[in-house]
């Protein structure tokens, strides 16, 4: 690995991740509604679709997906789909609003994890975003470019899920807090469905443009 290009791309990989982003919103919508746990299994999901989307990148997939753009479209709204489910999902949920003060309400982790594996899959703009993003650090005349790809996407997902963990975990404190006053406790879920449809709309959007 060119010392140099690793460091630029370091450099690079952490602006990005501690910029605020689609991802990070989805996990703090579900570290907000379902605790502590929830926040971890969202961030774990996101970094396991992440690994896919890198061995993707890594292996000449992407560039195929990118070449068919029906397949594209295909995912963006089988994505929106999904993200238009969690919306509803959370605006009609109403534990929330009878929980005891201070109190989350606990979510197990599997299923949590799958919505952040889905969310993360379906969503074809991360997968464009490694095809333009990470060969600008590759070094040709090292070989091993699909190597040299899937390191720089493996370092890619650490720090990310690094700082998504840090996300979720932060999130249950202000929901915490949140829930100590009786008009935020009923706004909270209505906040996630509203951060779900945002997402959900701006895969859609995507696909029109």
């Amino acid at each position: 690995m060119n010392v140099e290009l690793f460091a630029a791309f370091l450099l690079a990989a952490l602006v990005i991740n501690f910029t605020p982003g689609p991802g990070m919103l989805f996990i703090l919508a579900q570290g907000l509604t379902g605790g502590r746990r929830a926040g971890r299994a969202a961030a774990c999901g996101t970094a396991s679709g992440m690994l896919v989307h890198t061995s993707a990148v890594a292996l000449g997939l992407a560039a195929v997906l990118r070449a068919a753009p029906i397949a594209m479209d295909v995912l963006r709204f089988a994505g929106a789909a999904y993200l238009l489910w969690m919306a509803f999902q959370s605006l009609r949920k109403s534990e929330l609003t009878s929980a005891t003060p201070g109190e989350a309400v606990s979510e197990r982790f599997a299923p949590v994890y799958v919505r952040g594996l889905v969310n993360s899959l379906t969503n074809p703009k991360i997968l464009l975003f490694y095809l333009a993003f990470l060969p600008q650090f590759v070094d040709p005349s090292l070989g091993h470019q699909a190597l040299q790809l899937f390191t720089l996407g493996l370092t890619m997902l650490l720090i990310g899920l690094a700082v998504d963990l840090t996300v979720g975990s932060g999130a249950v404190r202000v929901g915490r807090f949140l829930r100590t006053h009786r008009a935020a406790n009923q706004w909270l879920p209505r906040a996630a469905g509203t951060a779900y449809g945002v997402l959900a709309a701006g895969l859609i959007l995507g696909a029109a443009s």
